[in-house]
């Protein structure tokens, strides 16, 4: 059985990046995610795995186990680099994983726009994050601030930036939303998500699996109640591929160890255009 219908486009990618980066959130579970979800979704383009630096694990003082992060982003960096595709799936591992690759296409689309669809804004620089760990800031350094050693080549500007099913959110974060007027749609469920995207504009889909209820998929780093269900997550995806033109998914903070049926998640891979191996 398969995750496609025959009424889905696949998503047709260059590249695979399997990026099992965990430090970013301190838990090692998700490396294990990564490689999980390598295995279960079907490879369907040239596919490479960046491993973690199990021994750059450093400390800043301002964000945990900073060289083991700066190192994989900088990998993963230099390998899209060399690629250089213009469509990616990117399997991790942390949220901390998606500066690279959202970099890479920004770069490649001018015009591109970003979705992060999570339960939380990832918008803290070190200054503002309560725990140091860097997955808490991917979209704060996408937008061009944060530690240099993680700064991306390539950034985006708040109006290219929504936010959708985020309701954590740090009072820092929550000042900057307003400040920097970036878009934050809390209900994944609302009609307005697709219709802030220009028709037919590059679109990259960021999706932490936290911004699913954890009563429907507790199989994240970080349960947050009050998510979307399986059907308003799936519903949401089909309307964005309608309306624009995917160029990116990222995938990111799945936690094998907890209690879960990966078959939970059929709608969403298949609403994705990814063929799965259930």
């Amino acid at each position: 059985m398969t995750s496609t219908t025959r009424d889905v486009v696949a998503f047709a990618r260059d590249v695979e990046i399997v990026a099992p980066l965990w430090q970013g959130s301190g838990e090692a579970g998700l490396g294990a995610g990564s490689r999980a979800l390598a295995e279960w979704i079907v490879a369907e383009a040239r596919r490479l795995t960046v491993p973690a630096d199990e021994d750059g694990d450093s400390d800043d003082d301002d964000v945990r186990a900073l060289s083991a992060v700066a190192a994989h982003l900088d990998a993963v960096r230099r390998t899209l680099g060399q690629l250089d595709p213009s469509r990616t799936l990117t399997l991790g591992g942390d949220c901390t994983v998606e500066v690279a690759p959202v970099s890479h296409l920004a770069a490649r689309h001018p015009e591109l726009r970003v979705l992060w669809i999570d339960a939380h804004a990832d918008l803290n620089d070190p200054a503002t994050s309560p725990s140091g760990l860097a997955h808490g800031m991917p979209l704060r350094l996408l937008l061009g601030d944060g530690h240099p050693d993680l700064l991306p080549a390539t950034t985006l500007s708040p109006d290219r930036c929504a936010l959708v099913g985020v309701r954590d959110i740090d009072p820092a974060e929550r000042e900057l939303i307003t400040r920097r007027d970036i878009a934050w749609f809390a209900d994944p469920a609302s009609h307005e998500v697709a219709t802030w995207l220009p028709a037919g504009a590059p679109v990259y889909l960021h999706l932490d699996l936290d911004v699913l209820d954890p009563a429907i998929w507790p199989a994240v780093a970080l349960p947050t109640p009050r998510g979307s269900s399986v059907q308003e997550l799936a519903a949401l995806i089909a309307a964005v591929r309608e309306r624009a033109t995917l160029v990116g998914i990222g995938i990111t903070e799945y936690l094998p160890r907890a209690p879960h049926d990966l078959a939970t998640l059929e709608p969403v891979f298949a609403a994705l255009g990814l063929t799965t191996t259930g």
